[in-house]
């Protein structure tokens, strides 16, 4: 479950107080909500959809973070998404609003969170491609992705360890059978 503050904050308070903390939290809209702790089904995901992506991205080009690097998603909020993938760059900084590809993996107490408001926060991020939602325990994800700018209505939704999702952003696909790998499907 996902514990707000009533206390409102700006982000560099935010990232002042975040140092001196042992749990992880973000903040939504200038309050600090708490995070889950996760499966190992949804670490090994994680891990998956990471060495997947390094096997096909040129990292001279790319970086590729796990959950640990934060996305600035508008003037009162900071996300730590499961996967991101944004350009290159030597720049020693917390966050970043370049992010290209950002991926999540559902968990029951933050399903509602990944579908709504991370979404609607994420397609404010100009140079995102496509935000990915994945299933832990079957093989489905939810992919939104960029056309000609726009956002379509509703995600593709892939199921089944022969379907793939296009990053067209980074020009590559990611087979489910390789983000599902040694994960066990209901």
């Amino acid at each position: 479950m996902n514990v707000r503050t009533r206390v409102r904050i700006d982000k560099a308070q935010f990232f002042a107080w975040l140092e001196h903390q042992e749990r992880k939290h973000e903040l939504a809209d200038g309050q600090v909500v708490m995070l889950p702790y996760v499966t190992r089904p949804h670490s090994q995901i994680c891990t998956n959809v990471m060495l997947a992506l390094g096997a096909r991205l040129d990292r001279t080009r790319f970086s590729i973070h796990g959950g640990e690097f934060a996305v600035e998603t508008g003037e009162s909020s900071i996300r730590f998404a499961d996967v991101m993938v944004e350009p290159f760059t030597r720049e020693n900084a917390r966050s970043t609003s370049d992010a290209l590809v950002l991926l999540e993996v559902l968990s029951p107490s933050t399903m509602h969170v990944d579908f709504h408001e991370k979404l609607d926060e994420y397609k404010g991020l100009q140079p995102l491609g496509s935000y990915v939602i994945c299933a832990q325990d079957e093989a489905r994800v939810w992919a939104w992705t960029r056309h000609e700018g726009a956002w379509p209505d509703a995600p593709e939704v892939l199921e089944g360890l022969d379907a793939a999702v296009a990053l067209p952003v980074l020009g590559i696909i990611l087979p489910l059978a390789e983000i599902y790998r040694n994960i066990t499907l209901r």
